[in-house]
């Protein structure tokens, strides 16, 4: 199976993605235990499980397309997600310090490169209130491209750090059919080596979140004590066009603080609309005194 050789090419971290943003679950009402219980949203859809697996020792022993509909899978074992492969007895640990685990060539790796191939079919009921579909993989090491119902999604690369899919064109309501190849080694390898041990695979939570056709894309939020008062400032960023806003901050006891409309600021770019709340006497965490502030962003 010949796939481009994105991992190999410096100039090419990710195909397909959405823009790094703020981590955040949404949901369609206002619930405070979404924090540490984000399977609660009713726009959140974990993926995790058992998922169909095989390993190659190289890429290029890979010669089928096993991401098409209909492939034949019934060589495949099984290996639950998130994991690492080598903790379920393919391929082998590795652990070095300051040495490459490979012959440095950069940005090239060994054509012994070996991967992974994934499988798994969930099921898909599309919303009407929320029919944008986003597919997020917090973790994959090294690199890994997707397809979904035998369509090319993209692909991604930096181990450590989510990469989310708009998916909304390529999901069908009722049975979906996910694949997924991961590859020990790409270049970026050669940037994230480091004093650990090489494991590899989907080691971080797969899933889907729902989102209404406009809505908040990302946020930025700083704040700056000035003598008795502190300034909330958060900018916005809306996917295609704003929607109507409530920012609403309240204090640890639940008492609104204050609660403002996002206005927009033609000249900064990243982040166009922007709001203000201000604290009067505000209340400092510290590490004796570790009181937090709740900020709701409220959108139709």
């Amino acid at each position: 199976m010949m796939i481009p050789h994105y991992y190999e090419d410096p100039h090419t971290l990710h195909v397909g993605t959405m823009p790094n943003r703020a981590y955040y679950i949404p949901a369609s009402r206002r619930s405070d235990a979404l924090v540490e219980h984000r399977e609660i949203s009713d726009r959140f859809q974990l993926l995790n499980g058992s998922w169909k697996f095989r390993h190659y020792a190289s890429i290029y022993d890979l010669q089928d397309a096993f991401y098409e509909i209909g492939y034949d899978a019934s060589a495949f074992d099984s290996i639950p997600v998130p994991s690492v492969w080598q903790n379920h007895g393919y391929d082998h640990h590795q652990y070095t310090n300051i040495r490459y685990p490979f012959p440095a060539d950069p940005p090239y790796v060994p054509k012994e490169n070996p991967c992974g191939a994934y499988l798994y079919d969930f099921t898909y009921q599309k919303d009407a209130a929320a029919p944008r579909a986003f597919l997020n993989f917090e973790g994959v090491a090294s690199c890994f491209y997707v397809w979904l119902n035998g369509q090319f999604v993209g692909y991604s690369q930096v181990a450590h750090s989510t990469s989310e899919f708009d998916v909304t064109k390529f999901l069908q309501d009722g049975t979906n059919h996910l694949a997924v190849l991961v590859l020990k080694w790409c270049d970026g390898s050669y940037m994230e080596d480091q004093d650990m041990f090489r494991m590899n695979g989907i080691f971080r939570d797969v899933y889907l979140l729902r989102r209404p056709e406009q809505c908040i894309e990302d946020y930025f939020i700083t704040t700056d004590i000035h003598g008795s008062t502190a300034e909330v400032a958060v900018r916005l960023r809306y996917y295609d066009s704003a929607v109507a806003t409530r920012i609403t901050l309240y204090d640890a006891a639940g008492t609104i603080v204050g609660s403002v409309t996002p206005v927009e600021a033609p000249d900064d770019a990243a982040f166009p609309y922007h709001a203000e709340i201000t604290i009067v006497d505000p209340t400092l965490w510290n590490a004796e005194q570790p009181y937090l502030y709740t900020l709701v962003l409220d959108t139709p």
